[in-house]
């Protein structure tokens, strides 16, 4: 069993002796200000009240503030949707593979991988405390009363609390109560952009030396890279062929969004019938690999079905041509093979040829292929980097740590995935850069710069995936209270004017669409964990 399960079976074992004196002894676990929530403890104080008070008296800014709130709240309901579709969509595609583990569920810092305990644990005080004091602000701005704030606990930690007066919360008109329910998710949403755009201006102030130079970010097990000798984050600076003194300089190149490495003679390349003595810089020293490789345009993957696989096209072997209208293309860098690619159009006939990883490598000729589409161009439906290496440049590394849309392609959608896949990044290993890369970049204070940076990010992340959660449209999340008032208004707009009728209704078709997206969040979080 895995530490993770362990602590939570030992957390399990405390908590639920003190749920059941709590709920044996309501009056006495009161004074103590332990409250029972369901399958939940409310740990209730009154620190903050008088601070949302005097906060909220500014009535004619909150007022601007809570329409500002439901239209940020309504961008990132459909961003929510979007995702969870997007994950329903690839969920057949997951079965049988390997899960996460379900400390990836628990926002515990220290506990969940992706979360590191310190920063985790600042950040995560920040963005629950802002997100309640929003609900509280917004409240006491519209004459609500706060009754309590505090800690909502059930095994772990699940988050902080502000309660507005249930009484004056019910009988408070739709506009104050969709104001205060969306405030959480606003506060949330501008101290995210707020500790984006401080990060983004401070990276500016972080240079490199090795700039544009190959630095190895992984690598494929079993690869002529994996074989090589070289470690992870060194900067490959130069090839020599086996036997031969003489080193060529290589530099970096980017095809098709993959980072790959070529020589800068642009008269020389690779071919991977010969073998290569790889030179690099790992943390301020030179090495060179200490048996010769083979190098080359690497096929990583086969596309299932594709024009590759029908010429029985292998991961693990190197390309070596490709034939196109008579004329054979020498293939030797990712580069050569993504140009000789654009050439091609769909329906075109190519004879693919390609060396195994060996220590008498042969050039083997496929039978010919026909090209199927793909952007307008012939697709072959193969994955391909260098000799098996994932590479990238110290300026690229910076710039997807800087900026959540760094990787679109200028379509409204592609901001939209480069910003999900930028909320991936800590699963990566990304802080806002991993800390085995530093070595790469000269920051103007050292690790205090460091330091500030991962705060930033951390308080970034946190408090954007707070906002993004909250904003689901399903109880009982804040979300699932907006939408209904969204409800609640159309049906009004639409001339039921019976407030108890349309509340009836609107709370009925609230409910049905908050189970449906429950039961979609549910399975998303379940592939997951299983």
């Amino acid at each position: 069993m895995s530490t993770a399960y362990i602590a939570l079976l030992v957390l399990l074992a405390i908590y639920v002796p003190v749920y059941i004196w709590v709920y044996r002894n309501p009056e006495k676990a009161e004074r103590l200000h332990l409250v029972k929530y369901g399958p939940a403890l409310m740990v209730k104080t009154r620190l903050g009240i008088s601070a949302m008070g005097r906060i909220g008296r500014y009535r004619r800014f909150w007022r601007a503030f809570g329409f500002v709130s439901k239209l940020v709240s309504a961008v990132l309901l459909l961003l929510m949707m979007y995702t969870l579709v997007v994950a329903l969509m690839a969920l057949p595609s997951m079965i049988g593979s390997s899960s996460v583990g379900i400390e990836y569920a628990l926002a515990i810092p220290g506990f969940n991988p992706i979360l590191p305990l310190s920063y985790g644990i600042v950040a995560l005080l920040f963005a629950m405390v802002v997100h309640e004091m929003g609900h509280g602000i917004q409240a006491r701005s519209n004459g609500i009363d706060v009754d309590s704030t505090g800690l909502l606990y059930a095994v772990v930690p699940l988050g902080a609390f502000v309660e507005p007066s249930e009484e004056q919360m019910k009988v408070a008109p739709r506009r104050p109560r969709m104001d205060v329910y969306a405030a959480g998710i606003t506060v949330n949403t501008f101290c995210a952009i707020a500790a984006i755009l401080i990060l983004m201006l401070s990276c500016a102030s972080i240079s490199s030396p090795y700039e544009d130079d190959p630095g190895v970010y992984g690598m494929d097990k079993g690869s002529p890279a994996f074989a090589s000798g070289i470690p992870l984050t060194a900067l490959v600076t130069g090839a020599s062929e086996e036997g031969s003194p003489t080193v060529y300089p290589l530099e970096s190149a980017v095809a098709s969004g993959v980072v790959s490495m070529q020589f800068e003679d642009p008269g020389r390349t690779f071919d991977p019938t010969k073998r290569y003595i790889l030179h690099y810089d790992y943390k301020g020293e030179s090495g060179s690999t200490a048996t010769a490789v083979q190098m080359g345009a690497f096929v990583k993957s086969v596309v299932k079905s594709s024009p590759a696989d029908s010429a029985g096209l292998s991961p693990g072997e190197f390309l070596y041509s490709i034939t196109i209208g008579g004329e054979e293309r020498l293939i030797g860098t990712v580069q050569e093979f993504t140009s000789a690619m654009r050439t091609t159009s769909p329906g075109d006939s190519v004879v693919i040829a390609t060396v195994a990883v060996s220590s008498d490598p042969t050039v083997v000729y496929h039978d010919p292929v026909v090209l199927s589409s793909s952007g307008g161009v012939g697709f072959l439906g193969v994955v391909v980097n260098m000799g098996g290496f994932a590479l990238t440049t110290p300026g690229i590394l910076m710039d997807k740590a800087a900026s959540p849309f760094s990787a679109n392609d200028g379509t409204p959608i592609s901001y939209v995935k480069s910003f999900l896949g930028y909320l991936s990044g800590p699963m990566n290993g990304m802080s806002p850069i991993p800390d085995n890369v530093k070595w790469w970049y000269d920051a103007p204070a050292g690790d205090l710069t460091w330091i500030f940076l991962s705060l930033l990010y951390w308080i970034f992340w946190l408090d954007i995936l707070l906002a993004i959660s909250n904003a689901l449209p399903a109880y009982p999340f804040d979300g699932g209270f907006i939408f209904a008032g969204w409800i609640d208004w159309v049906l009004e707009k639409a001339g039921m004017r019976d407030q108890e009728r349309r509340e009836d209704t609107g709370g009925k078709v609230a409910a049905a669409i908050s189970n449906v997206v429950l039961l979609m969040f549910v399975m998303v979080i379940v592939s997951f964990l299983i």
